[in-house]
């Protein structure tokens, strides 16, 4: 039993955040009864939305060894574009048209720029971070501006039942294990993440695909931005702030390796909706609201050291296979006395 789940563990990244969301539940609901009842896990979901969303496109950027730091600013710039698009014009379709469609091209542009002119994807995001964040307060003075009351449908609304942000994220879900394992855009993906340097030697569309990859993830931002806005009832001048670490951790503790290469979304769900039940945990401790960020962060400094360590084992895994199969001598083979056996393989 024990072998088969490190097996499991081993192939599928994202069984060892599952078993902690589930431990994590479990301890929750000792702490309060109400925890476990189904309205309160929609609300968890609900309330992960966003997050997890947002984590789907931040899987496919970090797959190919890249990051985006500034899917917070796209955030709060499609959210201030929806809000002072339909302010002016009282159309729902300019408005949804231009905030999606200016969220894709500023995704895509991060990516351009990271192909164009070879800067590291965490430099060029920055950067783009600051510029979106003061075009979006630029361009609403910094004001609070609410949304017509229709639009919280999307937010609060439900179909057949479910909350509509827990279809829309069921939906970009499938979209995303769909491309992931069953396109060409999915294996150049990971490819990319392997080695960009071999994806190049093999002719892969590289430049393409990462332009793409972040395309996408502006995509799924203004989605989650117009999610976001109609839950909350309007714009408000701080949104987006701090998300994109959240995001990151999310997709990190899902089992994706920051070098790339390996990683999937259905594990970065898992952990946004992981991050969520730590916020809900200390809500029932009545912690203090200055310590759910201290906890975040501790979270993806954990994250990240783990990602590391794991990292540094398989290649040391790798190395050892190589060196076996070429008969090389190992730390191994020294202690056990094979230090002897090599040059009887090297005369064979």
């Amino acid at each position: 039993m024990v072998e088969t789940l490190r097996s499991l563990m081993s192939r599928q990244k994202w069984v060892a955040i599952a078993m902690a969301t589930i431990v994590l539940a479990g301890v929750l609901s000792v702490v309060s009864p109400v925890f476990l009842t189904f309205s309160n896990f929609q609300a968890i979901l609900v309330q992960s939305s966003v997050t997890a969303i947002m984590a789907i496109g931040m899987t496919f950027i970090i797959l190919t060894a890249g990051i985006d730091i500034s899917v917070g600013a796209i955030l709060f710039v499609t959210s201030a574009l929806f809000a002072q698009l339909y302010m002016d014009t009282e159309s729902y379709l300019l408005a949804f048209t231009a905030t999606l469609t200016c969220a894709t091209l500023l995704g895509a542009l991060n990516g351009l720029l990271v192909v164009k002119f070879k800067i590291s994807p965490l430099i060029t995001t920055l950067a783009t971070y600051s510029i979106y964040r003061g075009a979006a307060i630029h361009l609403t003075g910094a004001q609070n501006i609410p949304v017509p009351r229709e639009m919280g449908f999307l937010g609060n609304g439900r179909i057949w039942g479910i909350p509509v942000p827990i279809l829309i994220l069921l939906v970009i879900l499938i979209i995303g294990v769909y491309v992931l394992s069953r396109t060409r855009m999915g294996v150049y993906t990971r490819a990319i993440g392997n080695s960009e340097r071999s994806a190049k030697e093999t002719n892969l569309p590289v430049n393409k695909v990462l332009i793409l990859v972040y395309g996408f993830s502006g995509l799924v931002t203004g989605i989650a931005a117009l999610i976001l806005i109609a839950r909350v009832g309007g714009l408000q001048s701080g949104i987006g702030i701090g998300i994109e670490f959240t995001v990151i951790a999310a997709v990190i503790l899902g089992g994706t390796k920051l070098t790339g290469g390996s990683g999937t979304v259905v594990g970065s769900v898992i952990g946004a909706v992981f991050l969520v039940l730590i916020d809900n945990g200390l809500n029932l401790m009545n912690a203090s609201p200055y310590i759910y960020d201290i906890v975040r962060g501790s979270v993806l400094l954990a994250a990240v050291a783990i990602d590391r360590y794991s990292a540094v084992r398989q290649k040391a895994s790798l190395e050892a296979q190589r060196a076996e199969r070429l008969g090389l001598d190992t730390p191994v083979s020294r202690a056990g006395g094979g230090i002897s056996d090599a040059p009887e393989v090297a005369a064979k």
